[in-house]
């Protein structure tokens, strides 16, 4: 009897351990996206980027400038408490080069004259950033015409020249 009596406490002590909850205190998952949206405030390139978690694990969406971004991000978002792993679906977006300016048409067309004043059989039009020769020149010359043209960084230039 004594016996049976052991075996249904350690049954009974058993079945208590294991219906019993965990000691170790379990983050929720908002207060996990609350400390990772605090901590991204001081990273400008997380801008764009949108988390959300779920049983502990961060999903990061969005886009960044670039893949040291994209690992920070990642980074940052792993070293919150309560992250178990993250799931990186960010995209790197570089942004587009700066459009490239060209000089008025004015400061060309000065730059143009001074450089077809020798060329007395060559003309010039400028339209829109855009040089068009015609005219003749010899094939000698137009080497060092052109580069003078080009040295003013005009769009194009348009060469209808006849080569004598």
């Amino acid at each position: 009897m004594k016996k049976k009596s052991l075996i249904a406490i350690a049954v009974i002590t058993t079945m208590l351990g294991l219906s019993l909850p965990s000691c170790k205190p379990t983050v929720k998952d908002a207060d996990i996206v609350n400390k990772i949206e605090t901590s991204k405030a001081g990273m400008p390139d997380m801008n764009d980027v949108t988390i959300t978690v779920k049983d502990g694990v961060a999903t990061l969406t969005g886009t960044v400038p670039s893949e040291q971004a994209k690992s920070a991000a990642e980074n940052n978002v792993k070293s919150v408490e309560g992250v178990k792993s993250v799931v990186n679906n960010l995209t790197v977006v570089t942004p587009p080069p700066p459009p490239q300016e060209f000089p008025a048409d004015d400061v060309i067309k000065q730059g143009v004259n001074t450089a077809i004043k020798d060329f007395k059989k060559v003309t010039a039009e400028v339209k829109e950033g855009v040089i068009t020769l015609t005219g003749e020149i010899k094939r000698d010359e137009l080497p060092k015409l052109m580069q003078m043209l080009h040295d003013l960084k005009p769009k194009n230039v348009v060469n209808n020249l006849t080569i004598k």
